[in-house]
């Protein structure tokens, strides 16, 4: 299933706010608190609060929010692309530089064209999610 990008919006945006990460992320019980504190830098005792309710992360500082969320992306990261993460970053080089070649074919006939797919290579691989599409239609994954 193909997701579809608001082009205002970027893929963190469509993974929700800060805040939705955050509590997502605290509410995965198959995360580790132990994972959780040693990617963030957050104390494994605060991590186990939020996650109990005795401190409540509405509450917490931006920066304590900031750094649960991009614990939640990275694992969704992850969970898009399991175990390939070499691969994928090989796919990513082999994509770029293939459309990079066509844009500097095209733009010796026509520079407005070659300019527009060189932005449209820079939109995709600057959006995760566009890309982990991309892979997954690459490595023919549903």
């Amino acid at each position: 299933m193909s997701i579809l990008i608001n082009s205002q919006n970027s893929w963190r945006d469509d993974l929700g706010s800060d805040m939705d990460k955050a509590k997502a992320l605290l509410a995965d019980t198959e995360i580790s608190g132990t994972f959780i504190a040693n990617t963030t830098g957050i104390n494994q005792m605060n991590i186990s609060n939020y996650r109990t309710g005795k401190t409540d992360v509405k509450k917490a500082k931006w920066e304590i929010i900031a750094k649960l969320s991009r614990a939640y992306e990275a694992d969704w990261i992850q969970k898009q692309i399991g175990n390939r993460q070499t691969e994928f970053a090989q796919f990513i080089k082999n994509f770029t530089g293939k459309i990079t070649k066509y844009a500097n074919q095209v733009e010796k006939e026509d520079i407005a064209m070659g300019d527009t797919i060189d932005l449209l290579n820079d939109m995709t691989t600057s959006d995760i999610i566009q890309s982990i599409e991309l892979y997954k239609n690459y490595i023919d994954e549903d």
